[in-house]
């Protein structure tokens, strides 16, 4: 019975230990002046390919629509400093929509 008990306990550790392996946040990187539009970002480590995965999208919050391109970003995951050149280059790809919807503060 304690044999059960101690493989119970240890496949829920492990089953945690699973989950806990993939991290995700949202940030708001700037808005227009009017408010209309907000740019969002979403970056992601995921563990299954062992790599950063950054989304930035833009959002028209009066009718609750993503407008613009969809810009993806995936790097792998070597070292932290590759999360930072993936949110770079994700902003770099999305610069044309942040000037076309003026939004600032990115």
């Amino acid at each position: 019975m304690s044999k059960i008990f101690f493989v119970l306990i240890l496949s829920c550790l492990s089953l945690s230990e699973a989950f806990s392996r993939e991290h995700s946040r949202i940030e708001t990187l700037g808005v227009s002046k009017a408010g209309q539009y907000v740019a969002l970002e979403e970056y992601a480590y995921q563990s299954s390919s062992n790599s950063y995965v950054v989304t930035l999208r833009i959002m028209n919050v009066w009718t609750q629509e993503y407008v613009g391109k969809l810009v993806k970003v995936s790097k792998i995951a070597h070292r932290p400093v590759q999360l930072e050149m993936a949110r770079q280059e994700a902003r770099r790809l999305a610069q044309g929509d942040l000037v076309k919807f003026k939004i600032s503060g990115t």
